[in-house]
């Protein structure tokens, strides 16, 4: 709370300044043609016939067109306006005291400089808010985005983070508590899509299709879209939507922006960050590098990662490079640009396990875990884009982007058993463990275009992109030993024991993802009956190829006549190789190729009010697999191929320059990831499940419905207003289940499995609303989503009963995973790049509870809790072209919490389980983060 003050303070002082105005001298200054606010103008006030005396007084126009000035002397004004673009507009005028004056200036274009109006008069130009704002207007499809300036002055550096800001957008967070994925409306990451530059990229993630955010810095980007409708054009896997990252670009002038920061975590003022080398490990496995027939031994093996020495008060840096402009007769355009983000944090984390068997009314808890983590993450980018126009028909564009993500996580845990059971009192038992995990993901990204103008009525348009994605996560090491401080499950007594040197393992993941992709499109342009139609037939062909290669090694203790303990340092115990050829035959070692062919048609129709766009898509998918099973079993090879027709239709009708209604439909698919398909049994040491694949898993198939309503009456202020409905078929999410082994159904299972699955149908329907309104310089920014899914699957239920429980098998009905019923946002923003130099935005968020995983047992669904977070940032110009600005994230410290709706009992469960409340939902797991702290400095040229 003592945070939160002095922000509030802050911004309700601003907010009383404004509406206490009450000014002799005020007016607005508007379009002449469009009636549009022009932000930015500059008005100039002189006292006639006063010269030498009385200096000239000069006004800014704020973000709606408006200027307010108080405490002018009476007397005679010369009064003159001036925008960039525009002709001239001056007047006289007689101001007295008492009397308030209003004037209405509208500006008429000028005859010279209309080719500039769009970039700077109106502030449409690429990158500012206005211009993000003319894209979503004119767009042909739903859309909301973000420019490259409201990203800047967020209190965002990835472009996970900033996705949050839109509408109907949340967010997973990672291992140090950063967004990571992106949720719309509602529907899972799986059901979405992300595109850089309009070209669909692949993931670095070994598991899944879907691309981690976090890997792009947010400063890179030149406008964020996110899109909730589809036409034929566009690739149809998006059911929830598709993330759009639009690269900045060239610029009319040859500019600079440089910026500097430094980060501290709020955690370190009183702990200190654990970190460890990887130097002398290896970079692959021993196999992968040395052959299959490589006998690993401990030299392959060094301790250093295990070696652990302590930072003090960590600083994290954030630096950003961008140049770039237009050369021979603004024919090629250049611009290279760079970014690199060094951040820690320390994360601690509460996590219990459940039992293999539920029985409702005796909410049972197995394993406690306490974990406490030191997490280093660098994030680096950098990107090259050129565009030559070749002559008035013809002009080629290229782009080059290298996104990098490093980081490196010590992990120390304190497992604890809690079970019930027992037939008496005893010790539970204690198990300790040291994870050391360094990781990097990569993707690269080369695209060439061109575009091409055939006589005056065919158009023609083709792109070849080439995209790699990369994960490598080596010699991940984790070391294991039992005792040390025990606690009696049953007495809550401490009992210090030895601690006994256990197992110790060693893991290499490494996966690529490469896509080699084609794209064609031809577009025929004609009036017909007064009316601009566009007819387009297109087509494109990718060719994806994923490897993963993966070993673990297990290191046991050596036989000695007395048995080892650990002391903290893996060097002063001796080991043997457990398997030294490492895991050959373990299924995530697969190669998988798939070849996605598609067609299109697509017709465009412009007349009068009118924009509507339809048509269809074919798409044909073929998926093989080749994994390491053994040759006799069942999963080593496999094909998917199939089919589908994709229709879609968007009707846009404008009611008049400001209002617009829009009606859309598509057809849309769901591919499952290619590790949900490879049929494999993997511990997943995150979730501590046994993970299984499903080479049975269907694509999903959706319907989708949009209408919205859009009312931009002046400047930045909008307001939107939409419905919309999802129908889901065979949509796939994740459950714990005992079900047997796919591939041997024959075969009894008495284990717990987390595996992806088909669930049926799905309904998924809600309502957007987005208000965007401006005073000047003071607005607000704020949006709110509700969304209500509902999916229908049988659940096996146990119920305690006097001699033996009661088993069925009911239905029960349940949001999509991942599907929050409330979204919202609330910005308070402060906006005057002219005559401040400042911008200062707080911004709330909230999330209500999501399932974060299915359970195969009646009402035992674990689910994220309901949770607010609030950012602050703040930029200010110190001279013409320097500037300092302050991010401050996480300030209410938000936790990420999961839970399941079975209330704590202590007759029922171990009364010494700490952290849970009698009554109250169990906790199954809590991570806190912190409060994160950002001050640099920018140069703008």
């Amino acid at each position: 709370m003592k945070r939160l003050i002095p922000l509030l303070i802050f911004f309700l002082g601003g907010w009383t300044a404004v509406f206490a105005q009450t000014a002799p001298f005020a007016g607005t200054v508007k379009d002449q043609r469009t009636g549009e606010p022009l932000p930015g103008a500059s008005i100039e006030l002189s006292i006639k016939g006063v010269e030498g005396k009385q200096r000239d007084i000069h006004l800014i126009a704020g973000l709606d067109g408006s200027f307010v000035l108080r405490h002018v002397p009476s007397g005679h004004y010369a009064v003159s306006v001036k925008v960039v673009g525009y002709e001239r507009v001056s007047q006289e005028m007689d101001l007295v005291d008492g009397t308030v004056k209003f004037l209405n200036f509208t500006m008429e274009p000028g005859k010279k400089e209309l080719t500039t109006v769009n970039v700077t008069a109106a502030g449409g130009g690429r990158g500012t808010d206005r211009g993000s704002q003319l894209a979503d207007r004119r767009a042909d499809i739903v859309q909301n985005s973000l420019s490259a300036r409201a990203i800047e002055v967020s209190p965002d550096l990835s472009v996970a983070s900033t996705s949050q800001r839109v509408s109907g957008v949340t967010t997973e967070r990672g291992n140090n508590g950063e967004a990571q994925y992106v949720i719309i409306r509602g529907m899972d990451k799986r059901y979405i899509y992300t595109l850089v530059n309009g070209i669909k990229i692949p993931s670095p993630d070994n598991k899944n299709r879907y691309v981690p955010l976090d890997i792009f810095p947010a400063d890179l980007l030149e406008r964020l879209e996110i899109t909730k409708s589809l036409t034929p054009n566009m690739e149809g896997d998006a059911i929830g939507g598709a993330v759009n990252m639009i690269m900045k670009d060239a610029p009319n002038k040859f500019s600079v922006n440089a910026s500097g920061a430094l980060g501290y975590a709020n955690d370190f003022f009183t702990q200190d960050f654990q970190k460890f080398s990887t130097s002398g490990s290896l970079d692959r496995s021993p196999r992968v590098l040395n052959g299959p027939s490589y006998q690993a031994t401990m030299k392959d093996f060094p301790n250093n990662a295990f070696l652990h020495s302590k930072s003090h008060h960590p600083f994290g840096e954030v630096l950003g490079l961008s140049l770039g402009g237009r050369l021979f007769g603004n024919k090629l355009g250049v611009l290279v640009a760079g970014s690199f983000q060094n951040t820690f944090r320390n994360v601690k984390s509460i996590l219990f396990d459940q039992p293999d068997e539920l029985v409702e009314g005796k909410g049972q808890l197995g394993d406690l875990s306490v974990r406490h983590l030191s997490v280093q993450q660098q994030r680096s980018g950098t990107h090259l884009k050129l565009d030559y126009q070749l002559n008035d028909k013809n002009k080629l564009a290229f782009y080059g982007g290298y996104m990098n993500l490093m980081r490196q996580e010590f992990r120390n845990a304190t497992d604890t058993n809690l079970e019930l059971g027992r037939t008496g009192p005893g010790l539970g038992r204690v198990s300790n463990s040291n994870r050391d995990l360094h990781e990097v993901q990569q993707i690269i990204n080369f695209t060439l275009k061109g575009e091409h103008a055939i006589g005056s009525n065919f158009f023609l348009d083709w792109t070849g992109a080439y995209s790699k994605a990369i994960l490598n996560r080596p010699d991940e090491g984790t070391i294991n030993w039992d005792g040390g401080a025990q606690t009696d499950s049953y007495t809550g007594a401490i009992v210090i024991t030895k601690p006994t040197l256990e197992r110790s393992t060693r893991e290499f993941t490494h996966s690529s993802d490469e896509d080699k992709s084609g794209y064609l499109n031809l577009r025929y342009a004609s009036l017909i009956g007064g009316a601009s139609v566009d007819w387009t037939i297109g087509g494109m062909y990718r060719d994806k190829n994923r490897n993963s290669q993966y070993d673990a090694y297990n290191l046991d203790p050596a036989s000695t006549a007395i048995t080892q303990t650990y002391n903290g340092d893996a060097n002063q115990n001796s080991w043997t190789v457990n398997n030294s050829t490492g895991t050959p035959g373990n299924p995530l070692n697969y190669t998988a190729e798939e070849k996605v062919g598609a067609g299109y048609g697509m017709v465009k129709i412009e007349a009068g009010p009118w924009l509507i766009t339809g048509g269809a898509r074919y798409e044909h998918t073929d998926l093989t697999w080749l994994s390491a099973l053994p040759s006799d079993q069942s999963g080593k090879t496999g094909d998917i191929a199939y089919y589908d027709v994709l229709p879609s239709g968007n009707i846009k009708y404008s009611l008049d320059r400001k209002q617009a209604v829009r009606l859309s439909y598509y057809s849309a698919i769901s591919r499952p990831n290619f590790y949900e398909v490879i049929p494999h049994t993997l511990y997943d040491p995150e979730t501590g499940q046994l993970e299984r694949g499903n080479p049975y898993l269907k694509r999903t198939t959706a319907d989708n419905f949009d209408l919205r309503y859009e009312y931009y009456p002046k400047g930045l202020d909008q307001l939107l207003v939409g419905i919309f409905y999802k129908k889901v078929q065979n949509p796939i999410e994740y459950t714990i289940t005992n079900i047997p082994d796919v591939t041997q159904p024959q075969v009894p299972s008495n284990n717990t499995f987390y595996m992806a699955e088909n669930f049926g149908n799905a309904n998924n329907k809600g309502a957007e609303l987005d208000i965007t309104k401006f005073w000047r310089w003071f607005g607000i920014k704020a949006n709110y989503t509700f969304t209500d899914s509902k999916i229908t699957t049988i659940k096996q239920r146990e119920v305690a009963a006097t001699g033996s429980n009661i088993h069925s098998t009911p239905e029960q009905s349940r949001p999509l995973q991942g599907q929050s019923k409330h979204v919202g946002n609330l910005s308070f923003l402060f906006k005057d790049d002219n005559k401040l130099g400042l911008n200062a935005q707080l911004a709330f968020q909230y999330t209500s509870a999501r399932i974060n995983t299915v359970s195969q047992y009646y009402n035992y669904d674990i689910w994220q809790k309901a949770f607010a977070q609030m950012d602050f940032s703040v930029e200010k110009r110190l001279v013409r072209r320097w500037y300092v600005f302050v991010k401050v994230n996480n300030i209410l410290n938000t936790p990420y919490e999961l839970e399941v709706h079975q209330p704590y009992d202590t007759q029922n469960i171990n009364p010494y389980a700490p952290y849970q409340k009698e009554g109250k939902n169990l906790l199954m797991r809590k991570d806190t983060y912190g409060v994160n702290y950002l001050l640099g400095v920018k140069f703008k040229l």
